[in-house]
């Protein structure tokens, strides 16, 4: 019987070891982590109704010479090169931009990029001589050409590839790495793996605002709503361990068979040794 006792012992520890340590580990490295704010409180109102028609001529007047609306058939005025040159960044094309912003933080962010994204070093200029009559049709104009439905792998390209590549999945950065240096400071890492290497909790936080978990980081805030942002970290979780469902079933079923083959070869040695006991 004792020896029972201590084989329980061994497996409640191992079975805890199995499943615990990773959890434990990101969470004394990350220390508590702050709800993210998806209904963005800190940024003025706005009461925003707007006019589609009278949002595409805006937009093609005020947004159209940095950004593409290709959903529209709209070019951006600049190619690339010339972006680059002109901001060190990549504006990205702006057809699902309604999808996954939040409307609230996307009024804001037309306005004030820089306040809105916490980044006072943001590219894109502001643009406060608009009233709030024409934020709110160019953002009813957005929203009647953006997607119902996206993927988080289709958020991830419109939200994070001006700066971040995903090489595992062949996703290259859309901006040039010498021209994110000169605008952020440094090259942003590569994304493959941070659905392993970071808490799911801590990736829905940064994403919402980098500057609670990481001060003075030159990553803005994306302003992502809160499903577009649960997508993209369920997208970054899959791919960075795609086989990680499957491994910990295997893991449990491989455990239950070690804990019977102890169970048999305890029942074995009881009864080869009964005699001598």
């Amino acid at each position: 019987m004792k020896e029972l006792k201590i084989l329980a012992i061994l497996a409640i520890i191992v079975i805890i070891t199995y499943l615990g340590i990773e959890p434990y580990a990101k969470h004394v490295m990350h220390g508590t982590i702050p709800p993210p704010d998806f209904s963005y409180l800190d940024l003025p109102k706005f009461k925003l109704a707007g006019d589609p028609s009278k949002g595409r001529e805006l937009f093609k007047v005020n947004c159209a010479s940095c950004h593409s609306l290709k959903a529209d058939g709209i070019e951006a005025g600049m190619d690339k090169k010339t972006a680059e040159l002109s901001f060190h960044v990549v504006p990205p094309d702006l057809s699902n931009i309604a999808a996954i912003v939040e409307e609230h933080f996307l009024a804001n962010f037309i306005r004030d990029p820089q306040n809105a994204t916490k980044n006072p070093k943001f590219a894109m200029p502001p643009m406060g001589y608009l009233t709030n009559d024409q934020i709110g049709d160019i953002i009813a104009y957005l929203k009647s050409t953006a997607k119902k439905e996206l993927t988080g792998k289709e958020i991830l390209h419109d939200a994070c590839t001006r700066c971040h590549s995903v090489k595992y999945q062949k996703i290259p950065v859309l901006t040039s790495p010498e021209h994110l240096k000169t605008y952020l400071g440094k090259i942003p890492p590569d994304l493959s793996l941070m659905g392993r290497a970071k808490e799911h909790e801590y990736l829905i936080t940064f994403i919402n605002n980098p500057q609670v978990l990481l001060p003075g980081t030159t990553m803005p805030r994306l302003g992502l709503t809160q499903e577009a942002t649960e997508k993209v970290v369920a997208y970054l979780e899959q791919i960075a361990d795609p086989h990680k469902e499957e491994r910990e079933k295997i893991g449990m079923w491989v455990l239950i068979y070690m804990l019977i083959g102890v169970f048999l070869t305890y029942a074995w040695k009881k009864k080869i040794w009964k005699n001598i006991h």
